[in-house]
Formats: C-alpha cells, sequence, structure tokens
C-alpha cells in the first residue's frame, strides 16, 4: 500500500520540465500540460512509507481539473495507493481514501490540550474542558481519552440522552461527573478554556467562549474556523498538528498516512473497528513515541 500527496501548482518546474524547454513561450507550455502532462507522478517517502507527489496542473483559479482528477485517481488506484493527501481545496471523487488527519486529532487531544493549557498558565487539575458532540465516532473516542485524566468535563450535545448511561459509567468508575446541556444560551460556555469541536455544525456561540481559551477543531469543520477566526482573534484556534515521528515533524494527516500504510493495526482501526481497538491504538503511539510539537491552523504552524 501507497499514499499520495496531491496539489495544484502552476509552476512548469513542477512538472518535469528541464533545460531549453523551460523557456518555451507559455502558451505553448499550456497548451502541453493540457494535452499532454495535466499531472506529474514522483515517487517519495514519508517516514517509512512509500508513496508519491502529485502535481496537478492548474494555471489559474477557475480552471476546470475535474476529468484530469478522475484520470489521475484511476492511474493511482492501479499504483496501489491506499491514501489520499490533499492541499488547497482540491474537491476528490471518492474512489481513493483520503487522510484529514481528524482521527489523529482527536487520538492525540490530550497531549494537545496539555500543550494549550502550558500556554494559558493554568493547570491541568484546573482546566474545564467542553466537547462540542458531532453525533460521530470522534466524539466518543474524545470523551473515552479524555475522561480518565481530568476534573472538569461538559459535553453540549443536541441528544442529551445519548449520553446518560456513559456519564453514569464515567461516575461509578472515576467519581468525575460528565455535565451535559443542550441549551446554546447556557451560561457555562464562558467557563471553559478548553473547547474541543467535534461537530459540523454551525452553533452560535462564538461569542460565548471564554477569552484566550484553546478552541480545537478537531473534525475541521471549515466553516466554523474561518467565523472565528475572522473575530475572535484573542482565542488559540487549531485544527491540526505537527507530531514529532523518529526526530522530525509531521502533519496530522500525514502521520495518519504513515500509520495506515505501515501498521496493519492501524490500517484496521481506521477501516473497520474504532471503537473496539482504542486503546491498542494509544499504546502503539506511545510505543512509537509520537509527540505533539505544535498546533496548526489550515496547514499554517500557530
Amino acid at each position: 500500500m501507497k499514499f499520495a500527496e496531491i496539489s495544484y501548482s502552476s509552476k512548469k518546474e513542477d512538472f518535469g520540465i528541464k533545460g531549453i524547454f523551460l523557456k518555451l513561450p507559455n502558451y505553448l507550455l499550456h497548451w502541453y500540460f493540457m494535452r499532454f502532462r495535466p499531472f506529474y507522478i514522483q515517487q517519495t517517502t514519508l517516514a517509512n512509507a512509500e508513496g508519491y507527489i502529485v502535481k496537478v496542473y492548474k494555471p489559474h483559479e477557475n480552471h476546470q481539473t475535474e476529468k484530469q482528477i478522475q484520470k489521475l485517481l484511476l492511474l493511482l488506484q492501479k499504483k496501489e495507493t491506499d491514501v489520499l493527501l490533499t492541499y488547497h481545496s482540491i474537491s476528490l471523487p471518492h474512489i481513493i481514501d483520503i487522510a484529514y488527519g481528524d482521527i489523529i486529532n482527536a487520538l492525540f487531544v490530550l497531549e494537545a490540550s496539555k500543550k494549550a493549557i502550558k500556554r494559558q498558565s493554568q493547570t491541568l487539575q484546573q482546566s474545564k474542558f467542553l466537547i462540542i458532540d458531532g453525533e460521530n465516532t470522534i466524539t466518543n473516542m474524545v470523551l473515552d481519552i479524555l475522561y480518565p485524566h481530568i476534573n472538569y468535563l461538559s459535553i453540549y450535545t443536541e441528544n442529551p440522552q445519548n449520553f446518560l448511561q456513559k456519564a453514569d459509567e464515567i461516575y461509578e468508575e472515576y467519581g468525575l461527573r460528565l455535565e451535559i446541556f443542550s441549551d446554546i444560551k447556557n451560561k457555562q460556555f464562558e467557563t471553559f478554556n478548553i473547547i474541543l469541536n467535534c461537530s459540523k455544525n454551525m452553533y452560535h456561540y462564538d461569542y460565548k467562549i471564554q477569552k484566550n481559551a484553546f478552541f480545537f477543531d478537531i473534525i475541521q469543520n471549515d466553516k466554523k474556523m474561518h467565523c472565528l477566526m475572522s473575530h475572535r482573534s484573542d482565542l488559540l484556534l487549531s485544527n491540526g498538528l505537527l507530531l514529532k515521528l523518529e526526530n522530525k515533524n509531521y502533519s496530522s494527516k500525514q502521520i495518519e498516512a504513515i500509520l495506515r500504510i505501515t501498521e496493519h493495526s492501524f490500517h484496521d482501526f481506521l477501516c473497520y473497528n474504532k471503537k473496539q481497538n482504542l486503546s491498542e491504538i494509544l499504546q502503539l503511539l506511545q510505543h512509537k513515541n509520537i509527540t505533539v510539537t505544535a498546533f496548526t491552523c489550515f496547514d499554517k504552524r500557530v
């Protein structure tokens, strides 16, 4: 199995053109790329995972590339590509799975939160955590990872009944009361210094968030992040991580692709049973000594 990192480019140097051909008029190069080389594939590696770097020719923003993308994905499929990493806003048909990095964000939620808490000059014991429910596996994963380690945990959800049994189990096992609320106007929104978004919904809580809080968009709700970036500059905003593996830094999506390709247990975890194998995967990450080095927001370090 292999990965492919796909991005757009209009630079002629990215498509294997060398020497005198670089001096050809732009209109000739444009015709050549469109006709004969709409994308360019090079072999590469991420850690010990083999894959490809792919440049898709896009001379301007409004240029249509659907046919090239379709042709590219079919070719990558023949090359045993199991997972894609994309940059920019590339729309891909569901032919090959895509590594978004949200699973890695969830798996490292405790480590990421500790790093944010340190920047806030607070402690883990003092910190108040809020999970915004997305009614998905990510929500349950984040909840299961956090509750054994923290003192204050709440969840905002439109369906409180879904968490009543879990709340009882958490209290019986750890003595931690999971606070559940469903009113967006609840004053509690102002008390949390760590907010973990697992939802794609556009709930209107932007101005209710505590000043200087850490908002970790685990699920990568881009619209919500853009809203917060536009009018809450005081917040520490992140929708991805930089992680260190074997003394090199990789993004959340890169780590997800590396592990998917090189670790059978992680591949099974992603594709078949995220709930049952969670403890095994957390042990794998610890064994591989993967650590959080920084936060990212739309692939830029923050």
